[in-house]
């Protein structure tokens, strides 16, 4: 049973690196709680995405993004099947997110869902299968404020703030040294978001900035915290640049590169006569400067009527997770 414990935590915390690698300094704390890489444009971006934040995904990647949304609602839903394609047992992720913008003065709303499902599997015959689970829940917030610094309000240059409260709970059928094991806790992100112009934005997410993490037996910890920068620039109406760094808290406490992300997007507009009124391509990369390994991305949407299909690929080099990983989702907007 050691032998399965040790399995889960492994597996569990090769999920931070999904979006780009990352280290936590936690023994026992999983992925679902670090890991902000599973949306699939995001992804297809190589995770340069902080910057841009302009769709349902705002709520789970930048919530200063919801008070630059339009008041036009969204809902995605982001499914990932089959990750890192494990030789006993299998790992499935989701996520959904809702977000509307600014109706009443008051700020942008959103909310998330994240679900990680572990199916830890047998080594030997006969040998029961084991579970591991976490699952988070957001509540997200937005608003503009440049008008508190002397601008004016809906104009350039445009200030947004952003921020979220979570739970976070885990959740096995595992046990160690013959005691259950789980936990839960909470905490809390804030974002920033300028907008420069209408084509080129600047953000930058502090995500777990307040967390606490309690197993079961009494034992806390908290949530590595990781600060994300960036800027995203439209080159044309519909051709996008976005670029970004992101950092992690190493385990003497201090901030530490994780990776740089770059990423490019282009759409394809139809007649309106077409039943797809558009289509984008995407790519990106992600390189993590400890190590040398890089993630390769590229994704591709369908946009029609009131919803869009999105789909991201990434691969994986000179990485200890050799596998690729597919992304798959499904946005709707009323």
């Amino acid at each position: 049973m050691a032998g399965k414990v040790k399995k889960a935590f492994l597996i569990a915390a090769s999920l931070s690196v999904s979006a780009c690698l990352y280290a936590a300094s936690s023994d026992l704390i999983g992925g679902s709680f670090i890991d902000d890489g599973i949306a699939a444009r995001p992804a297809g971006l190589g995770g340069a995405y902080t910057a841009i934040a302009d769709d349902g995904n705002a709520a789970w990647w930048n919530p200063s993004g919801l008070g630059l949304l339009d008041k036009k609602k969204s809902l995605s839903f982001t499914y990932v099947p089959d990750m890192y394609k494990l030789t006993t047992g299998s790992m499935t992720r989701m996520l959904v997110t809702y977000a509307q913008g600014d109706t009443g003065g008051y700020g942008g709303v959103g909310g998330s869902i994240s679900y990680l499902s572990i199916n830890i599997g047998s080594d030997f015959s006969g040998d029961p299968e084991k579970t591991w689970t976490e699952l988070v829940v957001e509540g997200s917030w937005g608003m503009e404020i440049e008008q508190y610094f002397g601008l004016v309000k809906y104009k350039y240059p445009k200030i947004s703030i952003g921020a979220n409260l979570k739970y976070m709970s885990a959740t096995t059928d595992l046990t160690l040294n013959g005691a259950e094991m789980g936990a839960s806790g909470y905490g809390a992100d804030l974002g920033l978001l300028i907008a420069v112009k209408n084509n080129f934005n600047i953000g930058i997410m502090a995500k777990n900035i307040l967390s606490q993490i309690t197993w079961k037996g009494g034992t806390n910890e908290q949530t590595p915290y990781s600060i994300n920068g960036g800027f995203f620039y439209g080159i044309t109406p519909d051709f996008l640049v976005s670029a970004e760094v992101k950092t992690s808290q190493s385990d003497s406490g201090t901030p530490r590169i994780e990776a740089y992300c770059g990423g490019g997007e282009f759409i394809i507009r139809f007649p309106k006569s077409f039943s797809v009124q558009n289509a984008a391509l995407r790519a990106g990369v992600s390189v993590d400067p400890n190590d040398g390994s890089y993630i390769i991305a590229a994704g591709a949407s369908a946009g029609m009527e009131g919803f869009s299909v999105d789909l991201a690929y990434q691969y994986y080099l000179k990485s200890a997770l050799t596998q690729d990983i597919y992304r798959l989702g499904v946005t709707a907007y009323f």
